[in-house]
Parts: C-alpha cells; structure tokens; sequence
C-alpha cells in the first residue's frame, strides 16, 4: 500500500467507517478484505496518534501548592 499524505482526524475516521461497513457486509473477496483491514489499522493508529497529540495540547503542567507538578486541563485555568 503507497503512502498517504496525512489527512484529518474526521477524513480518517470518515475513510476507517467505510473499511468496517464493507468488512461487516461480508461480501468483500478475502485479498481485499486483508488489504482493507490493514488500511483500517494503519488509519486507527494514526486517529490514535492524533488524538494523542491534541489531548497534549489542551493539558498543560502547572504547579500544585506543594510544588509538585500536576497536569490540569487547559479549561480549568480560566475565570470563572
């Protein structure tokens, strides 16, 4: 399977829902249906890695009142 330019969270997920219906559907010959899993897999891992590295961007460490480093997420640093 060629590389993929990296695509979007939502095209990924949009492409990984389409390779799991026509898994489920059952019509799919066997050598296509072992090259749609992997292409599922390898779009999984990659929403994974995204969803990864957006949930570091939103937390950030600050210090807690014993000095200790404590992971908060980003909304909570707003006023209320």
């Amino acid at each position: 399977m060629p590389k993929q330019k990296s695509k979007t969270f939502e095209a990924n997920m949009t492409r990984l829902e389409e390779i799991v219906r026509r898994l489920e559907d059952g019509s799919v010959p066997l050598e296509e249906a072992m090259q749609l899993f992997q292409e599922g897999t390898a779009l999984a891992g990659n929403c994974g890695k995204l969803l990864d590295e957006a949930e570091l961007e939103i937390v950030k460490l600050t210090k807690g009142s014993d000095g200790s480093l404590q992971e908060v997420p980003f909304a909570d640093d707003e006023p209320s």
